[in-house]
């Protein structure tokens, strides 16, 4: 799976995330700490460790796919690894905010694809979020149209009431 939860009745993170990030000597260790964090649901300090994991060393695509905080960190990680699939998921995660559909339905084609070539299995998260994504879309869509009909009907209702009087 793509997400993973927090492991069972751990509220915090295991004791060896209490120390800093800072006293860390890896990147590798700094993207565990990261991943303990995330689990645990503290985003931020999650956020933080995979900042100076990046920082330790910029040149691996899974340091930039777990920060994944703008659209600039999946596409620099899809450079540095055009075929991660977690960067193709993640990049639509960020086009779907922006509400930017088809990229984002792109996108999660591309990674559906790739996970299949690489015989990788994420359950469903890569279809069901295609399904979210294309209803996003729809529902954009269907939305534009109503407000046009609308429009087109105040119109047309202005002009009848304009010929009335005349």
């Amino acid at each position: 799976m793509i997400g993973k939860q927090c492991p069972a009745g751990a509220a915090e993170p295991p004791e060896k995330m209490a120390s800093s990030p800072e006293k860390s000597s890896t990147a590798q260790e700094l993207k565990e700490q990261g991943n303990q964090l995330f689990l645990c649901r503290k985003y931020q300090e999650a956020a933080t460790c995979y900042s100076k994991t990046i920082n330790r060393n910029p040149s691996v695509a899974v340091y930039y796919t777990n920060r994944t905080l703008s659209l600039a960190d999946c596409k620099h990680a899809l450079e540095l690894d055009p075929h991660s699939v977690k960067a193709h998921f993640f990049l639509c995660q960020c086009h779907l905010e922006l509400e930017n559909y088809n990229e984002a339905i792109g996108n999660l084609q591309r990674a559906y694809n790739l996970a299949k070539e690489q015989r990788l299995n994420f359950g469903d998260d890569i279809p069901s979020a295609l399904r979210v994504a294309k209803k996003k879309r729809w529902n954009s869509i269907e939305e534009k149209r109503i407000n046009q009909e609308n429009k087109l009907h105040a119109y047309l209702t202005k002009l009848i009431l304009a010929e009335k009087e005349r």
